[in-house]
């Protein structure tokens, strides 16, 4: 192990600048999104499905993407590409108010983002492969979105008081469109032909971690998945669930950045914690206390401790986040990490569209505080019957 290379820290910085740009849309777009589309008249199973589009386009494009990007040698395109089909869709759902051209542009949303999410994941790991703390240098990369989102957050509330939903929408484009040009700063060199194993993608691509057994593999892949279903089914019903109990929108996403501002030390910290401890108690923490919280809702989201709830929800986000995005570039070489990221996020995508779907319907059948309990109770089992089964340290 040794210390990056200078043009490996500076490619990771502006690679750094195109995810803040990504996660600045997200924080004016997210806490507001589904307030959005219920004043297109959708109600909670549509926006369920609305977001369930959303997370399809994620499920059927990150192995894919990530396949090309070992193909070719190269994140930096992909991540491009993403980013302009992404800027493209956030300017439509902000212009139109005809709901089954939303549907089919959070599909390309979800393309766009899954993109992006599987080259930048290969190519953090391709920089940050010979460092001596990989936990750390990937902690501290991973803030620079966080700080991006809470500062974005607390204004796309405002904006969306004084100017309307549409508004920090068409700001979120705008956003992307700034990540793009970000992305020049990049600097990788293509792998040579001859050094990349070339695997047949419709082949299952075995993990290069002599430490992830094939158990460990489908172990960690459930606890991803779990994660995301959490996500799917009470993260993105969370806003609406806050508007029933009469809070405004610059106080719901202001309450929605208190959390990705408190992620901002905790990620690194996360990180540093993943070096010394391993990866597995980190992840088992994260899934306990994130299944707490949402039981917790209920009883806290109307009185002032939502306030320090959302400063615990920073911990136990950045409990799972760091070390989880550690295992999906430790788990093979740089020949087939972008297939790696790619599977991660295809099942995080699918995670997000099984919650966002079952969450909706069980939201419409019995309301928000069922549906969040249904949730935490499945992590807090996954957390200890399943990602108890993980290795606690992986290998260099």
């Amino acid at each position: 192990m040794a210390l990056m290379s200078l043009a490996n820290r500076r490619s990771l910085r502006f690679l750094a600048l195109s995810q803040a740009g990504l996660f600045a849309a997200n924080g004016l777009t997210v806490p507001l999104m589904v307030n959005h589309f219920g004043a297109l008249g959708a109600g909670p199973a549509l926006v369920g499905l609305m977001f369930a589009a959303s997370q399809l386009g994620s499920l059927i494009a990150p192995y894919l993407w990530g396949v090309r990007s070992d193909q070719i040698g190269r994140r930096r395109p992909i991540i491009f590409i993403a980013l302009i089909i992404s800027s493209l869709a956030l300017l439509t759902i902000s212009l139109t108010q005809t709901v089954w051209v939303v549907m089919i542009a959070q599909l390309l949303l979800g393309i766009a983002g899954a993109g992006f999410n599987a080259g930048s994941l290969a190519l953090a790991g391709d920089l940050i492969e010979d460092a001596s703390s990989r936990g750390r240098v990937l902690g501290f990369f991973r803030t620079t979105g966080s700080l991006a989102f809470a500062i974005t957050a607390v204004g796309g509330g405002f904006i969306a008081d004084a100017f309307g939903l549409w508004a920090p929408i068409l700001l979120a484009s705008i956003m992307q469109a700034l990540g793009c040009l970000a992305t020049f700063g990049i600097n990788e060199v293509a792998k040579p032909v001859d050094d990349i194993t070339v695997v047949p993608s419709a082949q299952p691509m075995p993990p290069a971690n002599p430490q992830f057994s094939r158990g460990a593999t489908i172990a960690f892949f459930v606890v991803v998945f779990t994660w995301f279903y959490g996500m799917g089914a009470v993260a993105w019903q969370w806003p609406a669930f806050m508007k029933t109990l009469e809070y405004s929108q610059s106080s719901i996403s202001a309450l929605w950045a208190l959390a990705a501002l408190g992620e901002v030390p905790a990620l690194t910290i996360a990180g540093l914690l993943a070096d010394r401890w391993g990866r597995r108690p980190l992840l088992m923490a994260g899934l306990t206390g994130q299944g707490i919280i949402y039981i917790l809702y209920q009883f806290v989201a109307s009185t002032w401790g939502i306030v320090p709830l959302q400063m615990i929800r920073s911990l136990t986000f950045s409990s799972y986040e760091t070390p989880a995005l550690l295992v999906a570039t430790e788990m093979g070489l740089r020949q087939r990490r972008g297939r790696l990221a790619g599977m991660y996020h295809t099942i995080a995508a699918l995670g997000g569209v099984v919650g966002a779907t079952i969450g909706g319907q069980l939201v419409a059948w019995q309301g928000y505080t069922f549906s969040f309990t249904v949730a935490g109770i499945w992590m807090m089992c996954v957390a200890w019957f399943i990602a108890s089964r993980l290795p606690r340290h992986q290998s260099a």
